[in-house]
């Protein structure tokens, strides 16, 4: 019996993959794109392409359903949030013919998937989280500009949603607004793309990234790491990254968060250390497989089969322990990071930014004593070569489309609240 990994482009599915794959179990490897990295592995049995979600709701969740009974895999294992929300209606349907990978209740879904649920929650539990501001009509900006901090953050709410012709859509990236008076110009663009996103505080420092596995509520992995290098150097997900001890200012957040949600699965909670007092800030929870994954493999957490385990067991071995120091480099990632670097300081940002200079001398180094490559890896280097078409294609000028707007009514969709 196989088991099928969605999202094959991604990075997260990659590591599943030569995970599961180099165990010798029988991986499918599904996704929206034809040339999608995971497929090209030497550790994928077989690939298969469905229609990706962001071209239609329905089409998407007829092609899976249709994919499952005609392989019979013994376990579907998603990997984004994209395809979460996409599968959200149809999950009983799914569960009833067969073994979905852990996931937490719809409910505990949404408020890890809607950014101000999370922030309502740390409030209730005393988690430390950016100032924010919630912005029901344009007309409330005019009585918030005085009283915000800036540079301030204007964030999606969701960084995915259901639009109202039924295709699921990306939040997009944050906007950092460097000064009252360009307030209304920044939050206008983000709202066209994601309506009424969030204004917060900027939290300047550190990343880092809580990673665990649950079993109903009990913790039974926990893995660590901080950025060193991000996609995007005014704040993204990272190119380079280091596990570390777990620094229990943040584990112990972190657990109270999702204990609370009676978790189930793996989740990655993000915080920065704020490097003006040096606490602990939550940033966000992601409720599902995180794109930094093959570090914390790499590092001897080895979160897809520890929940392989978890699904086709019903338990898995407790994994608390892990080498640090050890270092993950997406290299892809890191030809984006040269690249934001190359153009330049964005208009507006005042906080740090690397160096041209710099940055080509870090390219070219290997990063460290103990580096695992995410991609590149000699003894399956295709997927790397795939990953390096795919994103070029995804880079192609997209067909003209006008905002999105979201369906309201569903759990992990409505904005009304």
């Amino acid at each position: 019996m196989s088991i099928l990994v969605t999202d094959a482009s991604g990075n997260h599915a990659l590591a599943v993959v030569r995970s599961l794959g180099g165990r010798g179990l029988d991986v499918i490897a599904a996704g929206g794109e034809s040339i999608a990295q995971a497929g090209f592995s030497r550790y994928c049995s077989a690939r298969v392409l469905y229609p990706s979600p962001r071209r239609g709701l329905k089409p998407f969740q007829d092609a899976l359903l249709g994919l499952l009974d005609e392989r019979r895999p013994r376990l579907l294992m998603p990997m984004t949030e994209c395809t979460l929300v996409a599968i959200a209606p149809i999950r009983e349907e799914i569960e009833s013919s067969v073994v979905l990978a852990p996931l937490p209740e719809t409910q505990a879904l949404a408020v890890a998937f809607d950014k101000r649920a999370t922030l309502a929650l740390a409030d209730g539990l005393g988690v430390r989280a950016p100032e924010t501001f919630v912005v029901h009509d344009l007309a409330d900006l005019d009585d918030l500009r005085d009283r915000i901090t800036y540079p301030a953050v204007i964030k999606p709410r969701r960084s995915e949603f259901v639009t109202a012709d039924g295709r699921v859509t990306e939040g997009g990236p944050v906007e950092y607004c460097p000064d009252a008076g360009r307030l209304r110009e920044l939050y206008a663009a983000v709202h066209a793309r994601a309506p009424f996103p969030l204004i917060q505080e900027f939290i300047p420092g550190e990343g880092f990234g809580v990673s665990v596995l649950y079993d109903h509520g009990r913790l039974r992995a926990l893995f660590a790491h901080r950025r060193l290098r991000m996609i995007r150097p005014t704040g993204s997900g990272s190119s380079l990254r280091e596990s570390i001890a777990p620094p229990e200012d943040m584990v112990a957040p972190a657990r109270r968060l999702l204990e609370s949600l009676g978790w189930h699965g793996v989740a990655m909670v993000e915080f920065k250390r704020d490097a003006r007092d040096g606490a602990a800030v939550l940033m966000e929870i992601n409720g599902r497989f995180w794109n930094s994954l093959p570090l914390a493999i790499a590092s001897g957490v080895d979160f897809p089969f520890l929940i392989y385990r978890l699904a086709t067991e019903g338990a898995c071995p407790e994994r608390l322990d892990y080498r640090v120091g050890v270092r993950g480099r997406w290299l892809a990632g890191d030809l984006r990071h040269l690249a934001a670097v190359l153009r330049g300081r964005p208009a507006g940002w005042s906080g740090p930014y690397p160096t041209r200079w710099r940055s080509l001398v870090d390219f070219v180094k290997p990063g460290g004593r103990e580096v695992h490559y995410d991609d590149l890896w000699l003894q399956d280097p295709a997927p790397f070569v795939a990953g390096l078409l795919g994103g070029a294609l995804r880079q192609l000028p997209a067909r003209a489309a006008g905002p999105d707007r979201p369906i309201p009514g569903s759990p992990l969709t409505d904005r009304s609240s």
